[in-house]
């Protein structure tokens, strides 16, 4: 009968390595205890590590949706405001339409409604440029460049995208793959207006009274129509509240002159014009509104995503502090416990192998 016997180096080994794995699992829990963290290498826990990659992705991509969400709410609160506004000086514009058309208000009267008339369109072309966040907000997809500009003939054009150009729009990523248009454009909201004339040969010109008060006509190049201005067609392009505060002004200009000239028919045909002018305005009221009412039902929207995105966030952050975080109780248990067996190892090692290792922990 044999007895097998376990060498000196054999046993040796086996001290090691249980010294060894010891140590491991005393440095783990230190690290644990230390970080907070139930995983601090992926061999930890490959699966969970996994899963924690994962979530903090989930979480991330959240952070950027909810930071586009707050973005987009406040662009569309300053938007709002805007036509907000526009809708104030328009009706200010109306009290003043309304005024002109009285048909009793003598040439002073008049000249004083045209001036103020022309500083509301001036203060609705400010607005209409108006910049958020280093951007026009009126501008379409062209949001470094000015929308609208006054030229010196009067004439209000737009420079932004325009409302029938699909590239105009803006928009915004508020989920995975769900996007919101946050902008809309100026000749939709505020329109434009540009008259000029064109003589037989289709040359454009355009008007300009003098410092006396003359009308005169000037080309592009700014050269002077020299010829008879029977010849002249006149042409006439606007919309919107531009159009109409421009047409508005025109026309209390020409029932000025034409009470300067007591011409009975021009005066008549004056009035009308003004008249008609409360038609554009009722228009131009509504298609603000309308832009209003769809913007609105935009932010509604951003606020029931942010309700969604708090709450996935929420419930995110807790399963991963479920698969990620310790119970530091249990922890610190965890962590005396594995102290304890690692410095008995070391002196089970000690003894056993007659050598003092407790004078080197």
């Amino acid at each position: 009968m044999y007895t097998n016997r376990i060498s000196t180096a054999a046993r040796y080994n086996l001290l090691t390595a249980d010294i060894q794995k010891n140590e491991a699992n005393y440095v783990r829990l230190t690290q644990q205890l230390s970080s907070g963290k139930k995983i601090t290498s992926i061999t930890d826990d490959p699966i969970s590590a996994v899963n924690i990659v994962n979530t903090n992705r989930q979480l991330g991509q959240i952070d950027t949706f909810n930071q586009n969400t707050q973005m987009a709410m406040e662009e569309l609160d300053t938007l709002d405001d805007l036509m907000e506004l526009a809708t104030g000086y328009l009706q200010q514009a109306w009290d003043k339409g309304i005024q002109a058309n009285n048909g009793t208000y003598g040439h002073a009267s008049l000249e004083a409604l045209k001036t103020e008339i022309d500083e509301i369109t001036k203060t609705m072309v400010d607005l209409a440029n108006t910049e958020y966040n280093n951007n026009y907000i009126f501008a379409g997809a062209n949001t470094k460049l000015i929308p609208f500009e006054i030229d010196q003939y009067g004439n209000i054009t737009y420079s932004g995208t325009k409302q029938d150009n699909p590239d105009y729009i803006r928009q915004t990523e508020v989920a995975d793959g769900v996007f919101e248009v946050i902008n809309t454009t100026g000749d939709k909201i505020f329109g434009y207006y540009e008259a000029f004339y064109t003589d037989a040969s289709n040359t454009t010109y355009y008007a300009k009274k003098d410092d006396a008060g003359n009308t005169k006509y000037y080309d592009k190049d700014g050269n002077e129509y020299t010829g008879s201005v029977d010849d002249l067609t006149a042409h006439e392009n606007s919309s919107g509240v531009m159009g109409a505060l421009k047409k508005l002004s025109n026309a209390i200009q020409e029932t000025m002159d034409a009470q300067d000239a007591k011409d009975s028919d021009a005066l008549v045909a004056a009035e009308e014009k003004m008249r008609a002018t409360m038609d554009l305005f009722s228009e131009s009221h509504n298609d603000i509104v309308t832009e209003q009412t769809k913007f609105g039902g935009v932010y509604n929207r951003l606020e029931m995503t942010t309700s969604t995105l708090e709450t996935n966030t929420e419930n995110l952050t807790s399963y991963l502090s479920s698969i990620q975080d310790i119970d530091l109780a249990s922890a610190a248990s965890k962590w005396m416990q594995a102290q304890y067996t690692y410095q008995a190892s070391l002196q089970v090692a000690a003894q056993t192998m007659n050598m003092s290792l407790l004078n080197y922990i």
